[in-house]
């Protein structure tokens, strides 16, 4: 059987998970979270800098995030993935995302499920996954 990787996310952090088949469940892969960038003290002119790091760790996080679904794939890893992250966050994974692995996905679900466990993801998940 073929194995599906499910990444779960959102701006700050994500968990991989895999699954091997119907009746596997679900196994974790790995987690991370995104590194916050470093920041000086606000001066004159640079408030507006200031309020654009969250954004600015946000995309570094989905390119870091699309870089390991590319490197999955190009290894073998998987044969399809599914991507649950909020609206927002979704945006931002499916922009850095390159052609071929964005084929490999086979359903997005628009929620934030980084803090459900692995049970009630699989239940979450009923419809796009075999589990």
């Amino acid at each position: 059987m073929s194995t599906t990787w499910i990444l779960v996310a959102n701006a700050r952090n994500a968990r991989l998970f895999a699954n091997h088949g119907p009746d596997k469940g679900l196994e974790l892969v790995q987690t991370c979270a995104a590194e916050e960038l470093e920041t000086n003290p606000p001066q004159s002119g640079r408030s507006s800098r200031r309020a654009d790091l969250p954004r600015q760790t946000a995309r570094g996080f989905a390119h870091r995030l699309a870089s390991d679904l590319y490197k999955g794939r190009s290894r073998g890893r998987y044969a399809q993935a599914i991507i649950v992250a909020p609206p927002s966050f979704m945006g931002m994974l499916n922009a850095e995302l390159d052609g071929p692995t964005d084929k490999m996905v086979s359903s997005r679900v628009g929620k934030d499920y980084t803090r459900a466990e692995a049970r009630e993801l699989r239940q979450h998940l009923g419809g796009c996954l075999c589990v």
